[in-house]
């Protein structure tokens, strides 16, 4: 398997970043990991809150500790979510996308420059 495609399947199915780790291309490594690992950060965050936030509900009695009331609040919240974590998803998308074709770029660079 030639080396572009190898690191781009990483940086596709492993994490951002491990494509250039392969590559032995370690400051984009870096900066694609940081930038990924910054929209997982804000990805996790608000929905920890919000979950934080029903089991608080839950807690104060405002809501019925049954399951099915719980799933419906989560349903909710759902449909709310997907707003506020659109700049979240944003950068975790962007940032997978462009350290897989960067990985894929730069391996075919390397190629390239051995033949």
């Amino acid at each position: 398997m030639k080396k572009s495609f190898k690191a781009a399947l990483f940086s596709a199915f492993i994490f951002p970043g491990s494509g250039q780790l392969l590559l032995k291309k370690y400051p984009s490594a870096a900066f694609f990991a940081l930038f990924a690992s910054t929209g997982l950060y804000l990805l996790f965050n608000d929905l920890f809150s919000r979950a934080q936030q029903i089991l608080e509900k839950v807690q104060r009695g405002e809501i019925a500790a049954d399951l099915v009331t719980i799933i419906e609040l989560v349903h909710q919240q759902l449909a709310n979510t997907m707003e506020s974590l659109s700049p979240a998803l944003t950068i975790l998308l962007i940032t997978w996308l462009v350290s897989v074709v960067e990985a894929y770029r730069v391996g075919l660079k390397l190629e390239l420059d051995t033949l």
